[in-house]
């Protein structure tokens, strides 16, 4: 079908797609075969009518998107990462085969009683499986921080945002160079990779964290590569920065070409002074300093990020 809609044949996730439409009805086609074994047929009908129909609509109609997840139901209240994420096929079929395996050992069950436990287990392990697999799926936002699906590009430094904004990504990454060329010309390590994810992932050394939006002017995004600098170089000392911005950022804000009447009406005159008495340093003091600053956290305030 797909091939005669649009003129290709299915790739990528498309694949994985056409598995969905052939894997789950094979399953269910199983049980309803076992089913027929174990139960007159009148009986078996009415069972694998009412049970097939149950699966199929009851979790659909659950406000939970994470159950309708495992009966192979993505909705539209999912968000994009949910809806690219294999484990969007993957997660159903685990259950469907579960459910299959569970019932074909029920064919034993006369002559090995103890099959009916294992039938039992299988069925709440995979349930319970998929379920943790899943369960922050669905509205937002998530319970727990994913990096998503992201489209990198280019090499020291290697610049990663989600695949859905690729196309912005080469002409991103050729825009950070100049403010940090000018980090590095400071002393500021270089980072290995800019990467937009969320702020509850830890960083790996050498991975700065990227702060863009769609639109976002030249001199904000030079702004934000400040920042990005203050909490890669904590990372790669093994500290956590707290977000809050401080001396640091101050400092980086005016390397990377930052307006500095702007910068200078952005924080409180007491900083802007000792600011200015670092930058009169030589180069390798203000360089040691500001790795020694991007490291402390005693401006840090509890509950504020």
């Amino acid at each position: 079908m797909a091939r005669l809609a649009v003129g290709v044949w299915p790739s990528g996730y498309g694949l994985f797609a056409v598995g969905h439409l052939l894997l789950l009805p094979c399953g269910w086609m199983v049980i309803g075969w076992v089913v027929g074994l174990l139960c007159p047929r009148a009986v078996a009908a009415l069972v694998a009518a009412v049970g097939g129909w149950a699966w199929l609509a009851i979790p659909q109609s659950l406000n939970a998107p994470a159950w309708r997840h495992l009966a192979g139901s993505p909705t539209e209240s999912s968000t994009l990462t949910d809806t690219l994420d294999p484990l969007v096929y993957l997660v159903p079929w685990l259950v469907t085969a579960s459910l299959t395996a569970a019932v074909v050992l029920l064919t034993g069950v006369r002559r090995r009683p103890w099959l009916l436990g294992c039938s039992v287990a299988i069925v709440a392990a995979a349930l319970f499986t998929g379920r943790g697999l899943v369960s922050d799926w669905g509205y937002s936002p998530l319970m727990n921080a994913r990096v998503g699906h992201t489209a990198c590009v280019g090499k020291a430094p290697t610049l990663c945002l989600p695949e859905e904004y690729e196309q912005e990504a080469a002409g991103l990454r050729l825009d950070a160079l100049p403010a940090l060329e000018a980090l590095r010309a400071a002393g500021v390590p270089s980072p290995r990779t800019l990467r937009m994810a969320s702020d509850d992932l830890d960083l790996k050394p050498g991975t700065w964290p990227l702060y863009w939006s769609p639109g976002n002017p030249t001199k904000e995004f030079e702004t934000y590569l400040a920042r990005s600098a203050v909490v890669g170089v904590a990372a790669l000392h093994g500290v956590r920065d707290c977000r809050q911005p401080y001396l640091a950022d101050t400092w980086a804000q005016l390397v990377v070409g930052a307006d500095e009447k702007d910068v200078r009406a952005s924080v409180p005159p007491q900083d802007w002074v000792q600011v200015q008495r670092i930058r009169e340093l030589p180069a390798t003091q203000q360089a040691d300093w500001f790795s020694k600053a991007a490291q402390d956290r005693t401006h840090c305030v509890a509950g504020r990020t």
